[in-house]
């Protein structure tokens, strides 16, 4: 979702409190589940079912093009209904994490996530990316979540609700949803804030509702110049509709990559200066070194919208050694 100009000057485990330290692949039968999956989680108050669903590799959606949009199909009316007398006030999130055995080409505790939006025409502020150790507590937790459903699974009668991608679990069970994410949504505390959507009361009311939550991905660690608590990366969003019908959708295409044409330097401020087109709101990200992916890098100024001209943006604490970047989003 961003084009970038740079220019240098073992098995299922039962769990109650949702912590697990899991290794291989879940294969209780039906539901199967593997650290790296996205789990789509719904829960209700005061319901008497949760509902867990596979909808993929986590790596899959990292890599969508932009302008794309999927369907969940692993999604199943019938096991949501089933689940639930209304979709009104339900609960929902999307979430994935990488531990061992790892998916390649991720750091260990990489981290996927939603952010639930307030108002579904606006895109949410997201999350933040933790060192490995903090992440490393909620990913234990996001695991947790797949890992019991798998377990949930083989305790289950195998059915119309208790399939390979998604199973109903009574909440009367150890496996429910709510020690694992917790009355707030943030994994019993372990996570920077509630990723859950909520639908409306009356979300049954209109087909033209909607909910929607953006997905984030929180690679773990430093960015090179090692600032911390840089944003993670934004990947789309998913829309939830009142026929139980969910969809990925990576946003529309992005403008043409920004062009870096001069940078100039006055005692400790550098302003750059790059190409913008009518679309599009652009950044500064800098770094004092190379190595860590630019997403990664710090924003030092911006947004600022393109106008179809030249626009600058500035440094005020350049280094004598900085490397430069600009971003744009839709």
């Amino acid at each position: 979702m961003k084009a970038f100009k740079i220019l240098r000057p073992q098995g299922a485990a039962t769990v109650v409190s949702g912590l697990v330290l899991s290794f291989g692949v879940a294969q209780a039968a039906p539901f199967l589940y593997a650290p790296g999956d996205l789990v789509l989680s719904f829960r209700q108050v005061g319901g008497a079912s949760d509902y867990v669903v596979n909808i993929g590799k986590a790596a899959y959606f990292s890599t969508l093009a932009a302008g794309a949009t999927i369907t969940i199909s692993n999604l199943s009316v019938a096991q949501l209904n089933s689940a639930f007398p209304t979709l009104n006030g339900l609960q929902w999130s999307v979430a994935g994490a990488n531990r061992p055995p790892l998916a390649p080409g991720f750091p260990l505790q990489t981290i996927w996530v939603v952010a639930p939006r307030l108002d579904p025409a606006v895109r949410s502020s997201g999350w933040l990316r933790k060192g490995q150790y903090v992440q490393g507590t909620a990913a234990g937790q996001i695991d947790a979540i797949g890992f019991n459903a798998a377990t949930a699974s083989s305790t289950l009668t195998a059915g119309p609700d208790n399939t390979a991608t998604g199973v109903v679990i009574p909440t009367t069970t150890a496996y429910a949803l709510s020690p694992v994410l917790g009355d707030a949504g943030n994994y019993a505390g372990t996570f920077q804030g509630n990723v859950e959507s909520a639908t409306a009361v009356d979300f049954d009311a209109s087909a033209g509702n909607l909910s929607r939550a953006d997905l984030y991905e929180l690679i773990p660690g430093l960015a090179a110049d090692g600032t911390a608590n840089t944003p993670g990366r934004y990947l789309g969003y998913f829309e939830l509709k009142p026929d139980g019908l969910l969809t990925f959708n990576t946003g529309i295409s992005l403008p043409p990559a920004p062009s870096i044409t001069a940078i100039a330097y006055d005692q400790n401020v550098a302003t750059v200066s790059f190409t913008t087109s009518g679309t599009g709101n652009y950044s500064l990200r800098a770094s004092n070194a190379l190595g860590a992916p630019v997403s990664s890098w710090p924003v030092v100024s911006g947004p600022v919208a393109g106008t179809g001209a030249l626009v600058s943006l500035q440094d005020t604490n350049a280094a004598s050694a900085r490397f430069y970047a600009v971003e744009v989003q839709p």
